[in-house]
């Protein structure tokens, strides 16, 4: 499942699927056919032909050109070039899984990817439970992170603000923590927190304040972190040495992303209206 913008280049098809949603209904109902078979089908229509999917929907060949050029796409040739610009850049794929890393970089490579898989490895064991569960159930969500990790901290919050409602980035030197004068219900508050060596003194000191007020606490860090684990039971540790100049940050990374998933799987929370409404209001005033 993927909903950025980042994943539609300018989000062409996107706008179509949009524009499909609203008219379907007045369409007329051979039209309606083939409309309703697209938005049922684009995770496999790339495969079809106008042909196929007249013959799928019961309809004319020509119905399926007429449905696409009344909603602004000339026809399947131009809809089959929507989706390439969906999964592409620059119309090259974004994986190719038999290149490989220079002979002098393999050691390195392997390093970062057991990080990586370290990192999935942790899905399902108690600790990377506790921290999905705590991002789930709370109403409001606060991420932070100091030195070098602030910029991927703030990022999550970014990420993670799409996938839930109420998370705000917490800079405790800029607002000195005006956010947590009034302590929060108990676990109607999370606080995230993104932290390695070396570490940050303000990041201890803010899980136990948070812990002292109800909040539930998740910490993602390195494999040398030596107080998280006495503050909470949602500590995702990843690995750091992996050979490069600075600590890699890809363990982190991963974790992060994977957090953001699985906040945004709650169930009966709808994802798709709620990427599409940011996307109505990024486009409202002209960023994209």
């Amino acid at each position: 499942m993927s909903h950025g913008f980042a994943s539609y280049a300018e989000a062409p098809i996107d706008d179509l699927v949009i524009k499909m949603e609203a008219g379907l209904p007045n369409l007329p109902r051979q039209e309606a056919k083939v409309a309703q078979y697209f938005l049922l089908n684009l995770a496999s229509i790339s495969f079809e032909t106008g042909k196929s999917i007249a013959q799928k929907a019961g309809v004319a060949e020509i119905t399926v050109g007429r449905m696409l050029r009344r909603f602004g796409c000339a026809g399947m040739k131009e809809f089959k070039a929507m989706l390439r610009q969906r999964y592409s850049v620059s119309g090259h794929t974004l994986a190719d899984d038999s290149a490989e890393a220079p002979a002098d970089w393999q050691d390195q490579m392997a390093a970062e990817l057991r990080a990586v898989r370290t990192v999935y490895a942790k899905i399902g064991t108690p600790a990377f439970q506790a921290a999905e569960r705590y991002l789930r159930e709370a109403d409001q969500v606060y991420v932070t992170g100091f030195q070098t990790v602030r910029g991927l901290a703030e990022d999550t919050a970014r990420r993670l603000a799409l996938a839930r409602p109420r998370v705000r980035f917490l800079s405790g030197h800029d607002s000195m923590l005006s956010e947590w004068l009034d302590p929060p219900a108990p676990g109607a508050s999370c606080l995230l927190i993104i932290d390695v060596i070396p570490y940050a003194s303000e990041c201890e000191a803010l899980a136990r304040l948070a812990r002292e007020q109800g909040r539930s606490v998740i910490v993602v860090t390195d494999e040398y972190c030596h107080w998280a684990h006495d503050v909470t039971d949602a500590v995702i540790n990843t690995p750091s040495k992996t050979g490069l100049f600075l600590e890699s940050i890809l363990g982190l990374n991963a974790a992060a992303s994977l957090l953001v998933h699985s906040a945004s799987t709650v169930p009966g929370r709808d994802m798709d209206e709620r990427m599409r409404e940011w996307k109505r209001m990024a486009q409202r005033i002209r960023i994209f």
